[in-house]
């Protein structure tokens, strides 16, 4: 038997393992381009922070302030409590001024999702 046909059979087989994974690990991470309510994120890493509701006739001072985050690993499990309402109402904000958020991302084993709440 040829030793080279078991080093080209070793080799191709090392590819397609690799390229099965990277395509798994990619097509996970691609998951979260469907949220159209933020920013695209990047791929290995990412921490945006961006505008969310506000009233341009707003009257309401932002004299308090409120912070709620939903945090997962690895897509899987997620913990956490990010809904304006929530926030509102444990921080004793009755009017909300504008409320704002933040991402932020390691590929696929963690990611941090907050939203924070400001009024009076």
């Amino acid at each position: 038997m040829d030793p080279g046909v078991f080093y080209k059979n070793s080799v191709g087989t090392s590819f397609k393992v690799l390229f099965v994974l990277l395509s798994f690990f990619l097509g996970l991470n691609c998951m979260s381009l469907g949220d159209s309510y933020r920013p695209i994120p990047g791929l290995l890493y990412n921490s945006v922070s961006f505008d969310g509701d506000f009233n341009p006739q707003n009257t309401v001072r932002p004299l308090r302030f409120g912070k709620g985050c939903v945090h997962h690993i690895f897509r899987i499990y997620s913990w956490g409590d990010a809904a304006a309402g929530s926030i509102a109402w444990r921080e004793l904000i009755t009017k909300i001024s504008y409320i704002d958020h933040s991402v932020t991302d390691f590929f696929i084993f963690y990611g941090r999702y907050c939203t924070y709440v400001y009024g009076e």
